[in-house]
């Protein structure tokens, strides 16, 4: 309950509004536009405000806290600076399918804010900086439209196909007094009924399936839906089908006898032998790409424009590649609804086959698994520093508790491998492949296990207690990650806060997503000279664990295996306590390419 009885300003009405939404945290950055909401903010409680020093990591956490909670992040930002600020955070959180709800301040050229504040920073469309990646957007433009401007912005981000959403407010509207106004909510945001293929479709996908010889699940961003993954499970499971995965979410166990390992992120994916049919779950195929000129592909899409379902795309999206069934529909719903049709037309000789092929898929699993295993641990034992001796240390001391955050490109293919992950929920990625959007996803990952709890009135003011995040989260991001991602910003506000997350810096001296350009350029002259001084943070290498000192924030410096292990051990300890912690890790110098990420 509200100690303010009576809505006072339109950013009183706004804070209100967000209140009665459930909003519990606002992530922001404070700026000139915007001082009635935070006005607000101090009797208002919750939401919980949480300071950002930069748009795009503040940007990031609430798209992370969107995709953690499975309900949808908050974040308030400045004009139409702090938007050009965040741009490529918007990018992230569109390819990351983040149910993310941004709230900007405004000022209107020529319209005087009425408490004689100067206004500046003038836009009359300060969304298009941010558009294409956007579901909807749209300007406050009168306080009595307030609430549903707030309500479809909400019920826009939520809905299948998840995506931001971007409401300008503007900064008169906000300042401006009103009298006599109580607040009862009258624009409930609900749910609509989930789209589901009908019973005939779903009946033809089956029939297709079992007919084919050799079939295959090829999985890229169900893992977002913590429900799709385990519909999955059951889906494989009764057809007997191998599932291959593109490691965006955590969409398949590893240790599930049918999980057949993953396909890479940006090229043709590469299937197992003999394979005649592919059942598509949301994926998105860049211009060039096939699946096999003799493969039929059933594609279930929850995207219904082709532009999120992609790795590294942009606002092209996904091309449309051949199908012989193609249905736009929730996943959920729709895998378990496929699983009763599956049951339903099985006869006692296509069980028997289902039993051969998923006794052949379990070989499989068993055998990738293992050489996995025997490649992290032999890097581990040789003292090496690679993504695949990290991955078998933080394998080796992983728990339920944890949850990943992955921002590393060049090192992936070791540390996927590596850790081994069974449960939903447990890894968030980047696949917009923007550079930075893990630091700031990170601490809003956290948040979204915290709470923002025990209030008690102080007169007029409300006071409040951040509980610590019930989960542990690690965040693997390489050098040049974390300077682009402003490592910086996200650092201070998990320490302000007490935000227990654990950032293992890459640190490579080197722009290593650029090396395979660089290998490729048309003359090839800096390859011949060996001149890659465009790749180069070295002289000097920069010092993330003087960066984590000067916020507090406890660290170490590592430059073998062995040495990772020992500050990893102590590390979790810390963030078990709700202590932020950094560890650098001195990897050798990046001085060439590497392998792909994935095979």
């Amino acid at each position: 309950m509200s100690v303010s009885k009576e809505i006072t300003t339109g950013g009183h009405l706004f804070v209100k509004i967000l209140q009665e939404k459930g909003i519990e945290f606002v992530f922001g950055t404070t700026g000139a536009g915007m001082p009635d909401i935070q006005d607000a903010m101090v009797i208002e409680k919750p939401p919980k405000w949480i300071q950002g020093l930069h748009e795009f990591p503040t940007v990031s956490a609430a798209a992370g806290y969107g995709l953690a909670s499975e309900q949808y992040g908050v974040a308030l930002i400045d004009r139409v600076v702090g938007t050009q600020n965040a741009v490529g955070a918007f990018y992230a959180a569109y390819l990351n399918s983040a149910p993310l709800v941004v709230f900007a301040s405004s000022n209107v050229p020529g319209v005087s804010i009425p408490t004689g504040e100067e206004e500046y920073h003038y836009s009359n469309d300060q969304a298009m900086f941010a558009r294409p990646w956007l579901k909807w957007s749209t300007n406050v433009v009168a306080l009595e439209t307030l609430e549903h401007d707030v309500a479809k912005a909400i019920y826009l981000a939520s809905a299948e196909h998840c995506g931001p959403t971007y409401v300008t407010l503007r900064q008169d509207l906000m300042a401006k007094t009103l009298e006599n106004c109580d607040f009862t909510s009258s624009v409930p945001v609900s749910n609509v009924a989930a789209r589901v293929p009908d019973d005939d479709t779903c009946k033809k996908i089956i029939e297709e399936i079992l007919s084919h010889t050799n079939q295959q699940i090829v999985v890229s961003h169900i893992g977002r839906r913590k429900s799709a993954v385990d519909c999955l499970v059951k889906l494989a499971h009764v057809l007997g089908l191998p599932v291959s995965e593109k490691r965006v979410y955590m969409s398949f166990p590893v240790h599930d006898e049918l999980f057949a390992g993953f396909i890479h992120t940006t090229k043709s994916p590469r299937l197992l032998d003999s394979t005649d049919l592919v059942l598509a779950l949301e994926i998105g195929m860049l211009p060039l790409e096939k699946f096999g000129e003799a493969i039929d592909v059933i594609d279930l899409e929850s995207d219904p424009m082709g532009r999120q379902n992609v790795v590294a795309g942009g606002e092209y999206g996904s091309t449309v590649f051949p199908a012989i069934i193609r249905a736009n529909c929730d996943t959920a719903p729709t895998l378990c609804k496929l699983v009763k049709v599956a049951e339903s037309m099985l006869s006692g000789p296509e069980r028997a086959i289902i039993s051969e092929r998923s006794a052949k898929a379990k070989e499989y699993n068993h055998k990738l698994l293992e050489d996995w295993k025997t490649t992290s641990k032999r890097s581990y034992e040789k003292d090496a520093l690679d993504g695949w001796s990290i991955g078998h240390v933080m394998n080796e001391h992983w728990s339920k508790e944890v949850i990943w955050v992955d921002g590393s490109i060049s090192m992936r293919e070791g540390l996927q491998k590596a850790i081994e992950l069974d449960e939903p929920g447990t890894y968030f990625s980047n696949p917009s492949y923007h550079l930075g959007t893990a630091a700031g996803m990170s601490y809003g990952v956290a948040l979204a296990y915290a709470n923002y709890m025990n209030i008690e009135n102080k007169g007029s003011y409300k006071i409040g207690q951040l509980t610590k995040s019930s989960k542990t989260v690690i965040c693997t991001i390489g050098d040049g990650d974390a300077i682009f991602g402003n490592i910086d910003s996200a650092l201070w506000t998990c320490s302000h806060y007490g935000i227990g997350v654990l950032y293992l810096i890459l640190n490579n001296a080197c722009w290593g997503i650029e090396w395979p350009p660089f290998e490729h350029t048309s003359k090839q002259w800096a390859k011949i000279a060996g001149d890659f001084e465009f790749l180069d943070l070295d002289n000097p290498r920069v010092d993330f664990s003087k960066i984590a000192d000067a916020f507090g924030i406890p660290n170490a410096r590592v430059n073998t295996a062995h040495g990772f292990e020992d500050a990893l051990i102590r590390a979790l300890s810390l963030v078990a306590q709700g202590k932020p912690c950094l560890i650098d890790i001195q990897m050798p110098k990046r001085t060439g390419p590497e392998p792909s990420v994935v095979p």
